[in-house]
């Protein structure tokens, strides 16, 4: 089901293909007018209009959980901007992630993406925390996130923050390798009705609709939905896979100024579709229904004395079934508070709590072949943080914290954090970093079973029962991690930036074959290092350059008696040693804009995905203040390439061209 090393699984449970089935639409409110307003708001800004200065001044809050200029972030992030992503073209999140230095981004399939950072790719990554305005979206089923549900109406997106490296002691257990916060714009400023409609050779249609209201002085409401239909992709031997569908979602978000020092959220979204899915080519395809929603409020207060105090409470629903595999229906609920406050002039403090809980019910054998045991289940997690941020001059700045975590699967948990920041001269700021992480077991860690069907069980791998792969004795998987880097702005037009890392992994989890199917343990360990380097060039006032290279070197070897060397060499192989990437921004026109982005990625090893270069582009031109016709080719270099998963049934991305039209109502 997942591709994540599961000893001697037959492939048609080795990993999963995700897709969406179901269309919808929400038409917009309001028709044309004459004084219809422009596409480009004052709010999203023009990429080429910013200098790298105010680029540097972004301000990021994923490193410290409080506004800061990314120009003093001591850590290795990127921002991607709203107007970045609408220029690109791209047509998902995932695909927007490309464009991140360091960040490994393949597709598995159709409407599927494996998603990391430095180094251990799957379809199933569980070293990343991923976050939607606050709202944590990864499964405690496997710790990775279901990129064919993860969505939204793109050009809402304010700003995407990166992360590469630990940041366990603000979010917590699996942000080992990196955080990824998306945050979206204010409902205050996407008041007007704005209308996106594509469509293309793969990505069939898709449609989506956002419309602004104001419900009072101080209180805005907007609501989206959007609707895509996905084609099937195709195998190196030009046969279809079946792993094409649709995927609607429609959602609010309601921004209220209660007070002068209160402000207050709400948001929610629902999804649901049906698709096909297979793993095998001799395989029939499978219908994968999925489904869920979410509610959430995030409340902020004004103190005196510059106490800021601030909660947030989520609940999410999902359900995922797929005929004869698996099935999961889960609810989650989360409660957090934070408060910073200024102890002195010098010294910041920020210390905050949580509560998790999340219960699940899962398919039961004989109607499914992966089962969990016990089938139904409620995890419990509880958390503390605290954070000293220490300016021990007006160069240098220390910050010094923890996150301390009880889960139900390993108990008391603590990751600690120490970051150094030093503004060495006007131009440049150098930082580094010590830190701690763990990447707590799951429900597939702990509980997961296959089920071998009567008489026969599967040959070669089973007889019939249930066999069980999860150990409930399995250890969190730990990460001592030291980073450092600067960033330097060389002149009004070029700015560089530099990211290196050195990382130890222990307890990682291994495969050991006590049984043909084989049982978890925590017997492998790994080292890697490597480094991400990205560079700016405002060539001109209408033109901008951004190049970036990443170099990973990822060891992993069996330890204290593991046999597990088949799991260590998939590890090594999943993520490519070498990226590198050159994106252009041109406005040869008022009226015309131009956007390239050419990315190299390095052969992996362990599904012998040769290395590739591939080309997107998008040109647009502005018809009317409030209207633009854009032209988006997609893997232009080649008619078809592999980028993740097992030959010879694994899906391969063909070249695609899509049209695009954006218009804007008042």
């Amino acid at each position: 089901m997942f591709d994540m090393p599961l000893g001697h699984w037959p492939s048609a449970f080795s990993r999963g293909t995700f897709a969406a089935l179901a269309a919808a639409m929400i038409a917009a409110p309001g028709v044309a007018s004459a004084d219809a307003l422009p596409l480009q708001t004052a709010a999203s800004g023009d990429l080429t209009q910013l200098s790298l200065e105010d680029l540097l001044n972004i301000e990021v809050t994923s490193v410290s959980k409080r506004a800061e200029p990314l120009s003093d972030a001591a850590a290795a992030i990127t921002v991607l901007t709203g107007e970045e992503i609408r220029r690109s073209g791209v047509r998902s999140i995932a695909e927007a992630l490309r464009m991140v230095p360091g960040l490994d981004v393949a597709r598995t399939s159709a409407q599927g993406y494996a998603v990391s950072a430095r180094g251990f790719n799957s379809s199933s990554a569980d070293k990343l925390e991923i976050l939607l305005d606050g709202r944590s979206v990864y499964t405690p089923l496997f710790s990775g996130v279901f990129w064919d549900s993860l969505d939204t109406f793109l050009p809402d997106i304010d700003r995407i923050e990166v992360i590469r490296g630990p940041g366990a002691a603000l979010w917590g257990a699996n942000a080992v390798n990196g955080v990824i916060n998306i945050v979206t714009r204010s409902s205050e400023q996407t008041q007007d009705t704005r209308i996106i409609a594509s469509g293309g050779l793969e990505q069939r249609g898709a449609v989506g609709v956002r419309s602004g209201t104001r419900l009072g002085d101080q209180a805005w409401l907007r609501l989206y939905g959007i609707a895509k239909e996905i084609d099937r992709s195709r195998r190196a031997d030009n046969t279809e896979v079946e792993d094409g569908g649709r995927h609607q979602q429609f959602g609010f978000r309601s921004d209220w100024n209660v007070s002068t020092q209160d402000q207050l959220t709400i948001s929610g979204d629902y999804y649901g579709g049906e698709f096909r899915a297979n793993g095998a080519a001799s395989a029939a395809a499978v219908g994968l229904d999925v489904n869920g929603g979410n509610l959430g409020a995030h409340w902020t207060h004004s103190g005196s004395h510059g106490v800021q105090t601030s909660a947030q409470m989520y609940y999410d629903h999902s359900e995922r079934r797929q005929p004869t595999t698996y099935a999961e229906t889960r609810d989650t609920l989360s409660l957090e508070m934070q408060q910073g406050r200024a102890l002195t002039s010098s010294q910041y403090l920020l210390y905050g709590a949580g509560f998790r809980t999340s219960s699940d019910q899962t398919g039961a054998a004989p109607d499914y072949a992966v089962v969990w045991d016990p089938s139904d289940r409620t995890l419990r997690t509880y958390s503390a943080f605290i954070q000293d941020q220490i300016t021990l001059s007006p160069t240098t700045v220390l910050t010094l914290g923890s996150k301390f975590e009880h889960n139900d699967f390993t108990g008391f948990e603590y990751q600690p954090n120490l970051r150094l920041g030093w503004h060495a001269a006007a131009d440049v700021f150098v930082w580094s970093s010590l830190a701690r992480a763990v990447r707590t077991p799951n429900r597939l860690d702990s509980d997961v079973a296959l089920y071998c069907p009567p008489p026969d069980g599967i040959p070669g791998i089973c007889g019939p029962g249930l066999i069980r792969v999860g150990n409930p004795n399995l250890d969190a998987e730990q990460l001592l991690a030291l980073d450092g880097g600067l960033r330097w702005t060389v002149s009004q037009a070029v700015s560089m930036d530099l990211a290196l890392f050195a990382n130890r992994y222990s307890r990682l989890k291994s495969t050991e074959r006590d049984t043909p199917v084989g049982r978890y343990a925590n017997l492998l360990e790994g080292k890697s290092f490597g480094g991400e380097l990205s560079l700016n060039w405002q060539v001109a006032e209408d033109v901008r350059i951004q190049a970036s290279y990443s170099n990973l070197n990822l060891n992993v070897d069996p330890y204290h008696g593991g046999t597990d060397a088949q799991t260590a060499a998939q590890w090594e192989g999943t993520s490519p040693q070498h990226q590198a990437g050159l994106r252009l921004s041109w406005d040869p026109h008022p009226d015309w804009t131009v956007n390239s982005f050419l990315r190299y990625v390095g052969q992996l090893d362990a599904y012998d995905v040769p290395a590739y270069t591939e080309l997107s582009l998008r040109t647009a031109w502005r018809l009317r203040p409030n209207l633009e016709l854009g032209l988006v080719g997609d893997n232009l270099l080649s008619d078809q390439h592999a980028e993740f998963g097992n030959a010879p049934n694994r899906s391969e991305l063909e070249r695609d061209l899509m049209l695009t039209l954006d218009w804007t109502l008042p």
